[in-house]
C-alpha cells in the first residue's frame, strides 16, 4: 500500500515527466524493498523446511505466533518498517468528481 501511495504521489506531481516519477519513487525505496528481499532470503528456509523436525519446529513457531507479543520477539526487526511514507498534497476533489470519473 505504502508503493502504491508513494508511486500515484511521485506520478501526480511529475508533471507528466513519467521518467523522473520513477526515478523518485526507485531512489525513495530502494532501501526499504532491499532489506525486506534479505530478510526473505534470512526465513526462506524456515518456511520450506526439508526435513519432519524443520516442519515441526516451523508449525510450532507459527502457532505461538498468535499469541501477542511473540511474533514481535521472533520477526521483530524484519517485519518493522523504518519507511517513513512522504507527504503529497492531493488536489482535493469533490464527491461528485470521484463518482462522475
Amino acid at each position: 500500500m505504502a508503493a502504491a501511495y508513494v508511486m500515484a504521489g511521485e506520478l501526480g506531481g511529475a508533471g507528466g515527466r513519467h521518467d523522473e516519477a520513477f526515478r523518485n519513487y526507485e531512489a525513495l525505496l530502494r532501501s526499504t524493498v532491499a532489506s525486506k528481499q534479505k530478510a526473505a532470503e534470512r526465513f526462506s528456509a524456515a518456511f520450506a523446511p526439508r526435513t519432519a523436525l524443520g516442519l515441526f519446529v516451523r508449525n510450532q513457531v507459527i502457532k505461538a505466533c498468535g499469541v501477542p507479543g511473540v511474533a514481535g520477539l521472533a520477526f521483530g526487526r524484519d517485519m518493522t518498517d523504518k519507511f517513513r511514507v512522504p507527504y503529497y498534497d492531493w488536489p482535493h476533489l469533490a464527491f461528485n468528481d470521484i463518482v462522475s470519473a
